[in-house]
């Protein structure tokens, strides 16, 4: 394979591969499948995605595959296990990519391209398994995707390959992921959506709502659609994770929006002096912008720098913040009262709390700054700076558990 220098950036961006799966058969054929006692459901955050990719070592340290380890029931908690060197979203030239590592001086992100002779399909080590996998996150999928997407074409973004890889098209009927849930007959679920209905703005530097972002009211509509349809035919209980804000994930808040030197984050005057940008009113400037500002962007003239702005495609504006912090607050008002509605069905999942303790630095031993900022090491995020890394992860299962324990009265041991 060859290795490549990288932006970090693109975490939603092009597919995979297109899966040639292929059924006759009716979506939703009940196969007859034997009753599991957890499944967990949602996206890249139940997947066990890092550094923008996804492969066997991570996915055992998913949150799930913790959960079912502590629950015991790990012997039969299946995954759809990516062999190394693992496999991201991003293609070069037509070809697949590895997730995200550190160059061997520690200091630039790199990843590779594969090799024609080398297929993603080829790395999945279990993808004959004849019933759905437990663990059914689908990196990049959407609150629709989670009822209506069974492969690449039939998901939102029209072209995400992961559909191929955990539901696999035809070889289960064309099943959703709620419908392959479902077929599992579970006693515990675990259930985080609603993510990408979100972030998928953020990422892009846009945010507009009911173009990019999801407005609250279809959000909701569809939500209600999947708790009833779930609660109507499983009889399981289903512990729901909110949505974490923007403004605590490293992707949103690593980069200053005043000019300062990329090698130490010191300003390069003062904190007045700002980076020129495309757009006005700026209130965040992104992960991606870190390689553009190397190359002098949105750097002026006045401190030795050809003057070109950072690209819209970086920034966030105040109104873009606004829009995303409120439809956040309005996912997660939604989420705690149909919880509280369904009191012996539907249980919440404080997550966006907990990464607000880890960006504030009140989770002892962990952070929430981006890792290669972050001298002491104890950064919970991986190097997309959206998806913790497994001490991240860890700190997920913990209080998924920590939830799990109390609701049900269990004494399922934390991860070690």
């Amino acid at each position: 394979m060859r290795s490549y220098k990288i932006v970090v950036g693109g975490l939603l961006g092009a597919a995979l591969f297109t899966g040639c799966f292929k059924s006759t058969e009716e979506p939703g054929t009940d196969t007859g499948i034997k009753a599991q006692y957890y499944v967990a459901v949602g996206n890249s955050l139940t997947s066990g995605f890092q550094s923008n990719g996804l492969k066997a070592s991570w996915q055992k340290l998913s949150y799930p595959a913790l959960l079912a380890k502590s629950m015991g029931v790990d012997a039969d908690f299946q995954l759809p296990l990516i062999d190394s060197p693992g496999v991201s979203r991003t293609k070069v030239g037509g070809k697949n990519t590895t997730p995200y590592y550190l160059d061997s001086t520690g200091k630039g992100i790199t990843y590779k391209v594969f090799d024609s002779s080398m297929t993603v399909s080829s790395l999945l080590l279990n993808g004959r398994l004849d019933r759905p996998y437990n663990n059914l996150g689908v990196p990049g999928a959407s609150t629709k995707d989670f009822i209506y997407a069974y492969d690449s074409s039939s998901s939102q973004s029209g072209n995400n390959g992961f559909f191929n890889i955990v539901l696999r098209g035809g070889v289960l009927n064309n099943t959703s992921m709620m419908r392959q849930a479902i077929l599992l007959k579970p006693t515990v679920m675990t259930m985080w959506i609603g993510n990408n209905d979100i972030l998928g703005g953020i990422t892009a530097g846009t945010v507009i709502e009911g173009t990019t972002v999801t407005p609250t009211a279809a959000y909701t509509a569809m939500m209600d659609k999947a708790f009833d349809t779930l609660m109507t035919e499983t009889t399981a209980r289903i512990f729901v994770a909110n949505i974490p804000s923007i403004t605590t994930i490293p992707f949103a808040t690593t980069v200053p929006t005043w000019i300062f030197n990329p090698a130490t984050f010191m300003p390069v005057k003062d904190t007045a002096l700002k980076f020129g940008t495309e757009e006005t009113d700026v209130k965040l400037v992104l992960l991606p912008a870190l390689e553009l500002i190397k190359l002098g962007y949105g750097i002026p003239d006045s401190v030795g720098h050809v003057a070109k702005p950072l690209p819209a495609s970086v920034t966030l504006t105040t109104a873009e913040v606004t829009t995303a912090i409120k439809l956040t607050t309005e996912y997660n008002a939604y989420l705690k009262k149909k919880c509280e509605d369904n009191p012996t069905r539907l249980t919440l999942v404080d997550v966006n709390t907990l990464l607000g303790k880890l960006y504030r630095g009140e989770v002892a031993g962990l952070n929430g700054k981006y890792p290669l900022v972050d001298a002491t090491g104890q950064s919970a995020f991986s190097l997309d700076g959206i998806h913790p890394n497994a001490k991240g992860y860890k700190e997920v299962a913990k209080l998924f558990l920590e939830v799990i324990n109390t609701t049900l009265g269990k004494t399922y041991p934390m991860p070690d």
